[in-house]
């Protein structure tokens, strides 16, 4: 496998929920000295995507959880929140600013309704990254 792939990690997290469900599916994969971009979006008011400076509450807890569940002293770690009007753009954009050499989520809960109207902000990211995508499912149940 290629070492280089799995260097640095970018790991987009919606909320607290999210982010314990992604914590427990990467967990067993993840090799010693990996880096793992852990990545928040909130929505913002202009088309850029920029660095969202300090830590929101909600952005915090949710960090927090995937922290407490993921933790090993073998990873490297690193936060960004971002700010921008779409989710799916902010990670394709993350990508370059993070010099990520892969993306590894878990897909959210969506209805059909919702994704008609919005999309589906995990297929557009598959379709747009720049580098691979992995997809773990939600091993919670």
């Amino acid at each position: 496998m290629n070492d280089e792939l799995f260097e640095r990690i970018l790991i987009p997290i919606a909320g607290p929920d999210d982010a314990e469900a992604t914590a427990r599916a990467v967990r067993p994969h993840l090799d010693p000295g990996t880096t793992l971009i852990v990545t928040h979006v909130t929505r913002g008011e202009s088309g850029e995507t920029t660095i969202k400076t300090g830590r929101d509450e909600f952005a915090g807890a949710t960090y927090d959880t995937f922290f407490d569940i993921l933790y090993r002293d073998d990873l490297e770690f690193e936060w960004l929140t971002l700010e921008a009007q779409e989710v799916a753009s902010a990670l394709v954009d993350a990508v370059g600013m993070t010099e990520a050499t892969l993306v590894a989520f878990t897909p959210r809960d969506i209805d059909s309704w919702k994704r008609t109207i919005t999309g589906d902000p995990g297929g557009r990211l598959i379709r747009d990254a720049d580098v691979p995508v992995m997809v773990f499912p939600d091993r919670r149940a």
